[in-house]
């Protein structure tokens, strides 16, 4: 129950947003453009206001999962809708999810630097150098990593005047015809677009974190809002500057496309916004290792200290195995099969069987109401 903690360790409502919103915004925002245009064209953009709809609906359904489970999370949700064993494994299961999020996040990062920036440096090297980071942040707990993330969320805001320059290169024929795909491969671009909006289910695991106000869900909803905001611009921006055939053989169009801009005293802005980029997916990998580790606590009744310290360890060698262009994208292909049975399958079989768990309760209280009658 969210009563269960002392006010000083929780965080206002309105953090809300910049942890929904944080946690979305990571690497996918650097090449999601490619593959969403695979499917749908230039008129993916709807793709995205199709995915964003769709987790504003798993936002809804993540509400209405708490509210009638008492406010409670996660491990208290589904102890009281499966018991201690089918419970449990869900938690698990919940927990190797956000430490694959972590993962991905992490390794994808790293091959960015090493192809745009350095080269020979090992991977290794800067996974450890990031989670001693994260293992830092992590022990001060939950508010400073909010506090964190709403830092992280608000300083790169000053990389959006870097889209201005590319937008002189804009091409508008490019978004017409404005119909001419079908309803099928938008979405399937949409599918494409679940990693980009992985992150909203940790509502489950921090709500209790959050003071109790009936506006946290309405920031959750205008976090992920400024999510679809975000990717749309990006998609628009992208189509309007390449053409399909560059797209085509662009990895990391957004990255590319920086390259473009310049200023008198630095010629080589993508390098400063790769530099940058390390405090956007920061939120990312620290909440994932976050809501993994407090799963696990919470399921083995164990200190949060070695929680995290397992997780840590996991996430760094399981990163250090991905050494190849084909391991990343398989790495990456993986998870986007993964997320969708986590996303759009368990949370609305949770929001469903929460309407047995409110009946039963609801019973039992009728219960206790007419023997207290008698």
């Amino acid at each position: 129950m969210t009563g269960s903690l002392p006010n000083q360790l929780k965080v206002p409502p309105y953090m809300t947003l910049f942890l929904v919103h944080g946690m979305q915004i990571g690497v996918g925002i650097l090449g999601f453009t490619r593959y969403i245009a695979e499917v749908a064209g230039y008129q993916a953009w709807m793709a995205v206001l199709l995915a964003g709809g769709a987790n504003q609906l798993i936002i809804w359904m993540i509400f209405k999962t708490i509210h009638k489970a008492d406010n409670g999370d996660l491990y208290q949700i589904s102890k009281r809708l499966f018991g201690k064993w089918l419970g449990g494994l869900l938690m698990l299961l919940f927990s190797c999810y956000f430490a694959v999020l972590a993962i991905v996040v992490l390794r994808t990062y790293i091959e960015i630097v090493q192809v745009w920036i350095y080269p020979e440096l090992t991977t290794w090297s800067i996974a450890l150098i990031f989670l001693l980071v994260s293992y830092y942040a992590l022990l001060k707990g939950f508010r400073v990593i909010a506090g964190l993330t709403f830092l992280f969320v608000v300083f790169p805001l000053l990389l959006w005047p870097t889209v201005i320059p590319v937008l002189e290169y804009a091409e508008w024929f490019h978004l017409t015809p404005v119909f001419n795909t079908t309803l099928r491969e938008q979405l399937l671009a949409a599918f494409y677009l679940t990693l980009s909006f992985a992150g909203a289910e940790l509502l489950l695991i921090y709500y209790p974190f959050l003071m109790k106000s009936k506006r946290n869900q309405l920031y959750a909803h205008l976090g992920s809002g400024a999510t679809t905001l975000t990717y749309l611009m990006i998609a628009l921006v992208t189509f309007l500057y390449y053409s399909p055939e560059q797209l085509e053989r662009t990895i990391w169009p957004t990255l590319s496309a920086w390259k473009i801009v310049s200023f008198t005293f630095m010629e080589r802005i993508e390098y400063i916004c790769i530099a940058l980029w390390l405090v956007v997916i920061f939120p990312n990998i620290v909440l994932s290792i976050w809501g993994a580790s407090r799963l696990l606590k919470q399921q083995l009744k164990v200190s949060q200290r070695k929680t995290v310290v397992w997780i840590l360890v996991a996430v760094f060698l399981a990163t250090i195995q991905f050494e190849t262009r084909e391991s990343i994208n398989l790495l990456n292909t993986s998870i986007n099969y993964i997320g969708p049975f986590f996303i759009f399958g368990l949370i609305p079989f949770l929001w469903l069987c929460s309407f047995f768990l409110k009946s039963k309760g609801g019973s039992a209280h009728g219960k206790n109401n007419q023997k207290q009658s008698h």
